[in-house]
């Protein structure tokens, strides 16, 4: 009993180091940010569900006593979210569904759950839903312009070496898909880091492993079907193939970080630098080569994960 107190005081501790520490600086904030639902996904998967809903309950309430103002509630928004993430995830998985499937029902959950809130603060402020997407936007913007340029808002800005001005139309355009698709990453990663977490401190039985993860095969007519309708010159139909095709782009991109991990571990690469491996495949363009393999896993199946069912 001592130790699972110990334990949850150890993940209130972590979740208000993030917190305080993710206002220190924007790239801070960014890892704060990521990191925000392991501490309510371990307690969930260590000590129940209950511990968990405690846990968010009682940061909330300590972050609503420090600035008790209603605005509290649109500031401290994306920090609930994530709270409810790390809850929804440790839940799924407990009731015994597959991580994947874990990732999956926490991310639709969340998404409608965001345009709830949006359409709420729409209507607040007495704006169109448009209006405020077109806030959110902006927001978006500016913050990317914090973590990768300074504060620096020029004109001539480039982000990742796209101008600011065609990345604010980029993100207006693709806005659901973003949400969604950084959503599922930060589920995934937090649920990567979990497990890890939960097997080096020897915190229940040991897991099935991601690595064996693979996208169901049907969905690849799905990608094919989306990628043609981008060319039908009808805005709206290639506004929603567009969004779409982002989101499948991230299935395929985990499906491709599988096969990596699984190539790793083949050959022993030593941890540490498979964690650097990991790190490094987020950036432009390994990002795409992931994505590359992961479709080319269909045909190819470099797991050999097919013969091992058929066998």
């Amino acid at each position: 009993m001592a130790r699972n107190i110990l334990i949850w005081c150890f993940c209130l501790a972590a979740l208000l180091v993030f917190l305080v520490g993710g206002r220190q600086s924007p790239i801070v904030n960014l890892f704060a940010i990521s990191l925000t639902p392991l501490p309510v996904y371990l307690a969930g998967r260590r000590l129940g569900i209950l511990a968990a809903l405690l846990l968010a309950l009682a940061v909330s309430l300590l972050v609503f006593s420090l600035k008790p103002a209603l605005a509290t509630m649109g500031e401290y928004w994306g920090f609930a979210e994530l709270l409810l993430m790390g809850l929804l995830l440790s839940g799924v998985e407990s009731r015994g569904y597959p991580a994947g499937w874990a990732i999956i029902l926490t991310v639709a959950a969340l998404t409608i759950l965001g345009l709830v809130f949006l359409s709420g603060q729409a209507y607040l402020a007495g704006i169109t839903p448009k209006e405020m997407l077109s806030r959110k936007t902006l927001e978006i913007t500016g913050m990317l312009t914090g973590v990768f340029s300074g504060g620096d808002a020029t004109s001539k800005l480039q982000v990742l070496g796209v101008p600011l001005e065609k990345l604010k139309q980029m993100i207006q355009y693709l806005l659901p898909a973003l949400v969604i698709t950084n959503t599922g990453l930060v589920a995934w990663i937090n649920v990567l880091l979990g497990r890890q977490l939960l097997a080096v401190l020897d915190w229940g039985q040991p897991e099935p492993p991601l690595y064996h993860w693979s996208t169901p095969e049907w969905l690849i007519f799905l990608v094919l079907a989306t990628g043609f309708l981008l060319l039908v010159p009808v805005s709206l139909v290639r506004l929603i193939s567009a969004n779409v095709l982002v989101v499948l782009a991230l299935l395929y991109f985990c499906q491709g970080m599988a096969v990596i991990a699984a190539w790793l571990l083949r050959y022993r690469v030593p941890r540490p630098f498979r964690c650097c491996g990991y790190i490094i495949m987020f950036m432009h363009p390994l990002f795409l080569l992931a994505i590359i393999i992961g479709l080319a896993d269909i045909w190819l199946d470099f797991r050999r994960l097919h013969q091992a069912v058929d066998a």
